[in-house]
């Protein structure tokens, strides 16, 4: 098993193909975050954010909802985490940077007015632990909230490139990278199983070709997995070349993802 420069074991999360010291990783994370950051910044407006309130962003990638969460609850505390920290902003004044394993390690209870996560627990074997423990550390009246992206698996009459090349896409993901592209639709029953209320879901498709929300993020990704997917023989270097050319040819489009906002509200004593 190889690791990242923070020492996290390519076993652990994605294999190793999502690591932050990947130059493509940098810019694939910023393509997800055009693709979702518009979702996110919704949602937790609707969830009443306001200045003074303590906020826990997990798993935070780039860095642009830490970013975004610390401007509207200044004076309140940000708490940013990562495995590797690489990529979160140092320059906010009250926005804190934490290197963290959300599976090993801990927070006090009933720390934060929220605790929001995405695109990482699918990733993790862990999920269900890791989601008690979010819901431990939210305090009574927080919420909760959980963004996930799942797979939309094209027809099983699978007839030009992209729908192969996103089929292997996903069969590496359920196969190597161990990854869980359903469980988001059990979000809605597992927070209500924690004990949450005022529940609520949205749901975001990401549409590929014709500078759909999710293309540059989709086409990022492929390039970045594309040796692995080749590697694994899950498809060829011909079929990815293909699969380029149909996106870039300006008269295809297809649904490619589903993102899946879901939130609760920790009960008050």
């Amino acid at each position: 098993m190889t690791g990242t420069a923070d020492g996290l074991s390519a076993h652990e999360y994605g294999a190793g193909l999502l690591d932050h010291r990947i130059p493509q990783e940098t810019a694939r994370l910023r393509a997800l975050e055009a693709y979702l950051d518009p979702t996110t910044r919704s949602v937790i407006t609707r969830l009443g954010i306001q200045p003074g309130w303590r906020c826990l962003e997990l798993g935070g990638g780039a860095g642009s909802v830490a970013r975004w969460l610390a401007e509207q609850c200044a004076p309140g505390e940000v708490v940013g985490t990562d495995i590797s920290t690489a990529l979160l902003p140092r320059d906010v004044p009250n926005l804190s940077v934490r290197r963290h394993d959300v599976v090993q390690e801990d927070f006090p209870a009933a720390s934060f007015d929220l605790v929001h996560v995405r695109a990482l627990l699918e990733h993790l074997p862990e999920r269900a632990e890791v989601l008690g423990k979010m819901v431990r550390w939210t305090a009574p009246g927080g919420w909760v909230c959980v963004e996930t992206v799942m797979a939309v698996h094209p027809p099983a009459d699978t007839r030009n490139a992209y729908q192969r090349c996103l089929n292997a896409v996903f069969t590496l993901f359920e196969t190597v990278m161990r990854t869980e592209q359903r469980w988001g639709t059990a979000l809605p029953g597992l927070l209500s199983q924690a004990g949450l209320t005022d529940i609520g879901v949205r749901c975001t498709p990401g549409l590929v070709g014709r500078n759909g929300n999710a293309d540059a993020f989709l086409r990022l990704s492929l390039e970045q997995i594309g040796p692995a997917l080749v590697r694994e023989r899950l498809t060829t270097p011909e079929e990815l070349a293909d699969c380029t050319n149909l996106l870039e040819g300006g008269d295809y489009t297809d649904l490619a993802l589903m993102a899946l906002s879901a939130w609760g509200r920790r009960t008050r004593a």
